[in-house]
């Protein structure tokens, strides 16, 4: 494992056993990150928005997850499905499949257990200051509870966010998916002034890939066990990822911000001045400002610039393997 330049840099909080909520929109790689977090974690609830597909998909499939791995006992509460801006701009249904797992039927047994996620997220981290949020779809469900509750800045640790780029974007050459899909939200988030607030961005998910090699040889070791259906979610994301890209596997986005809370040590960056852009041809777009000036602009986010791709690929084929 190589060593991580960047140690140094901020305060490091987190950690395995790290109370947490995931706001997420499952969605492939989402998936994993949800088994990330309930193994590496302290899932205090999942809570639902719509993104990659409409929240009703997003939501039976976080439920199903849960079963899936056997934990029943966490709490999955519906959120919003539209964004601040009104209607969702986007789906990501070409890369995620029609109800957001690609070619696998998931069927969860249970209801959520409300349609109120953003009340959940504020009573819950009233309840429980320290508690990380991790984000891995819009920031919808997030804007809407820090809005409610402006004093949840200062009860949450942190909170950790897959999206944005401080490259190029997807949806547009300027906007990754996230933030394209309610950039609204994300001003409002990156607004908010937490001093934990970080960005695990395409320029850094595109760098951890799972290859074809990697995800048959998991397969093969999981056959006939429940963490099979999770690598026919990695097979058909794989095979998308082929089809639309050069890159020499299927990146797993999402799982980097879980790794930022549970594995500090596995992802880097310095705060810096990111600004969100709501309008015009670049909308959607996390300008990140790293120019060397004497004086620079007050940082609002950490930026995530280093992973260790080997390191978080061990992470994952270990908690797969453990469920």
């Amino acid at each position: 494992m190589q060593a991580n330049p960047r140690s140094g840099g901020g305060r490091r909080v987190g950690g395995v056993g790290a109370p947490v909520i995931v706001d997420c929109d499952p969605g492939l790689d989402d998936a994993i990150a949800i088994a990330l977090a309930l193994r590496h974690a302290e899932v205090l609830g999942i809570t639902t928005v719509g993104g990659n597909v409409v929240v009703e998909h997003t939501t039976a499939n976080a439920i199903a997850v849960t079963e899936l791995i056997g934990r029943r006992d966490v709490p999955v509460h519906a959120g919003h499905d539209r964004p601040l801006g009104g209607d969702r701009p986007a789906r990501a249904t070409d890369y995620h499949g029609p109800t957001g797992t690609g070619d696998v039927q998931l069927s969860p047994t249970r209801p959520p257990d409300s349609h109120d996620a953003v009340g959940f997220i504020v009573e819950t981290v009233r309840r429980n200051p320290g508690t990380w949020l991790i984000a891995t779809g819009p920031l919808t469900n997030v804007a809407h509870a820090l809005t409610a509750a402006p004093d949840l800045v200062g009860h949450l640790a942190g909170i950790s966010w897959m999206g944005g780029s401080a490259t190029n974007g997807n949806v547009t050459a300027a906007a990754e998916f996230n933030c394209y899909a309610d950039p609204e939200a994300a001003a409002v988030v990156f607004g908010a002034g937490h001093p934990e607030l970080s960005m695990a961005g395409l320029d850094i998910t595109l760098t951890v890939t799972l290859d074809r090699p990697w995800i048959d040889e998991l397969a093969a070791e999981l056959a006939g066990r429940p963490a099979a259906v999770l690598t026919e979610l990695l097979d058909y994301y794989e095979r998308g990822t082929r089809t639309r890209s050069l890159l020499p596997g299927t990146p797993v986005h999402d799982a980097l911000a879980v790794l930022r809370v549970t594995h500090p040590h596995l992802v880097a960056g310095p705060r810096r001045p990111v600004q969100i852009v709501t309008d015009g041809v670049a909308r959607g777009m996390t300008l990140v400002d790293r120019r060397p000036a004497r004086h620079p602009e007050p940082p609002t986010c950490r930026v995530l610039e280093w992973a260790d791709p080997d390191g978080i690929r061990a992470v994952i084929a270990a908690t797969l393997k453990g469920v």
